[in-house]
C-alpha cells in the first residue's frame, strides 16, 4: 500500500475543506466550520490494482501567505492550490503560496489548483485567460464545485494517479461558456 501526504492550500473560504467533504462523504454542507492549524483526513483509495492511503492535509487558509503553513509540509508527496473563483485575490494568495512551497522544497512537487464555485460562474471576477496563465507556469488547472460536486473526484483521483505514477499526462480542462467570453481589461495579476 501507497501512503501519500497530499497538502490542501488556499486563502480562507475558498472551499478546502468543503472539497475534501465531497470527496470523502459526497456530501455538501455550507456549515463547513473554518480550520486552525490543520485537520488531516485518511482514506484509502484504489487506482488499478494497487490501494494508496491519502493523508489529507487541509491547512488553515489565510488572505495573507504567513510562513507558519511551511511546519505542515513536510513529507507531502503532492500540493493542490484552491481558488474562490469569485474572488481574484484567491488567485493571487494561491500563486503565493505555490512560490513558498516551491522555495521551501527546492523544485515543484506534483500539484494542481482547483479554481472552485464553478456552479457561480456568472460571479466568477477570474477568466478564463488568467487559468490559462495559472497553466502556463507549470499548474494544472480544474474547474470544481463543491455544492454540485463536479470535478472533484476527479481531481483528487487524478493527484493520487500522479502521486503513484500511474498518469503522467493531464487531461485538457474544459471552460463552462460563460467563462470563455474574457473582459479585454481583466490582466492576470500574478
Amino acid at each position: 500500500m501507497y501512503n501519500k501526504k497530499v497538502c490542501i492550500l488556499g486563502a480562507g473560504g475558498v472551499g478546502k475543506s468543503s472539497l475534501i467533504q465531497r470527496f470523502l462523504s459526497g456530501v455538501f454542507d455550507e456549515a463547513c466550520q473554518t480550520n486552525v492549524g490543520a485537520k488531516i483526513d485518511k482514506i484509502v483509495v484504489d487506482v488499478d490494482r494497487d490501494k494508496v492511503q491519502l493523508m489529507l492535509w487541509d491547512i488553515q487558509g489565510e488572505d495573507r501567505v504567513s510562513p507558519g503553513f511551511l511546519n505542515y509540509l513536510k513529507g507531502a508527496s503532492a500540493i493542490i492550490y484552491v481558488v474562490d473563483g469569485t474572488r481574484l485575490e484567491t488567485l493571487v494568495t494561491a500563486m503565493e503560496y505555490r512560490q513558498e512551497t516551491e522555495k521551501y522544497f527546492g523544485c515543484a512537487r506534483p500539484s494542481m489548483m482547483l479554481f472552485n464555485k464553478s456552479d457561480l460562474a456568472k460571479q466568477w471576477e477570474i477568466s478564463s485567460v488568467m487559468i490559462s496563465d495559472v497553466e502556463t507556469v507549470g499548474l494544472f488547472a480544474m474547474l470544481t464545485s463543491c455544492l454540485e460536486g463536479s470535478g472533484v473526484h476527479t481531481a483528487f483521483n487524478l493527484i493520487t494517479r500522479i502521486m503513484v505514477g500511474k498518469t503522467a499526462l493531464m487531461p485538457v480542462m474544459t471552460m463552462p461558456p460563460s467563462l470563455g467570453n474574457d473582459d479585454a481589461g481583466m490582466q492576470s495579476r500574478f
